[in-house]
């Protein structure tokens, strides 16, 4: 496999964006390794609302493979990923249909268990395994799937990196090292890589150590740059919010000033009325009267 690094931008975020969520600094990798290894058949035991399969979906888009991707999930959640309703399932197909309508994309919804008995052995030739987190669920998903998977296909165990809340990926990884080659993405809640042939392995063997550092570059310049995007966003906001407090400002000093220069005209008017002829009469009109009122009090 002579490994390729491609450039990339994934339609599915146009509808939703996964930054920060569990697998998305992964996306990258994913991408760039279904393009390069070419599988015929990606099979996914869980999916949520897909930020792996439609990275896998965008790399056989892009490279026009003539690949089936089998996406299974019961789509009810679990006790690690909680309960969610059927608005995520809708979601899923809404993206596949919009994003990737060429890509055969087959959403099962199954039971991992359930769906192991359409799979023969060897017709696999690459797994990802992100559904139940604890050691026993995924021990036994991986070894029930484990001979589904060609002899030099590719195994995928997201969560390696994750030691608590119950999760025994990594206790699970730990042991498939022992006996087979694998490489390790220690971010994003970690990514596992297993290697059935030691000979698929062999021509990475002379990067493998570099991917894990490379794709984390660019999973964290991503991020750089979506939080100074979201950070000039506010920023935006905040200078349209100003500059609108400012305009109302300036209106309402317009206003003032206006207000205050008719009250100007007004006493200019009371001055003139007051130095006019018909006032002063009028003022000693007023004085007289109340002379003779006086006088006859």
């Amino acid at each position: 496999m002579n490994w390729k690094f491609y450039p990339s931008s994934f339609k599915y975020e146009q509808m939703y964006i996964d930054l920060g969520g569990p697998w998305a600094g992964h996306k990258y990798f994913g991408y760039d390794l279904v393009r390069n290894f070419k599988p015929k058949k990606i099979v996914e035991l869980g999916t949520h609302l897909g930020c792996s399969l439609f990275s896998f979906a965008q790399a056989v888009q892009d490279e026009k493979l003539n690949t089936q991707l089998d996406a299974i999930d019961t789509w009810q959640g679990d006790k690690h990923a909680g309960a969610y309703d059927e608005l995520i399932f809708s979601k899923v197909k809404e993206i596949k249909k919009a994003c990737y309508p060429k890509v055969k994309i087959h959403l099962i919804r199954k039971t991992f268990d359930e769906a192991s008995r359409e799979y023969p052995n060897n017709s696999i030739d690459l797994l990802h395994i992100d559904g139940l987190h604890d050691y026993k669920m995924v021990k036994h998903d991986y070894e029930t799937w484990f001979n589904k998977v060609k002899k030099d296909g590719i195994i995928l165990l997201h969560d390696t990196a994750v030691k608590k809340w119950g999760f025994g990926v990594y206790k699970l990884f730990e042991e498939i090292q022992k006996d087979l080659e694998t490489i390790e993405f220690d971010y994003s809640h970690g990514l596992g890589v297993v290697f059935k042939d030691p000979q698929v392995y062999q021509e990475l063997k002379d990067i493998a150590s570099f991917l894990p550092f490379y794709y984390s570059l660019r999973a964290e310049k991503e991020q750089l740059e979506w939080d100074f995007n979201k950070q000039k966003q506010i920023l935006t906001e905040l200078e349209w919010d100003f500059n609108k407090q400012k305009q109302i400002l300036t209106e309402l000093e317009w206003d003032f000033n206006k207000q205050k220069q008719t009250l100007i005209e007004y006493e200019q008017q009371l001055t003139k009325i007051k130095s006019s002829r018909p006032y002063k009469l009028w003022q000693a009109y007023r004085r007289v009267k109340n002379l003779l009122i006086s006088k006859k009090l």
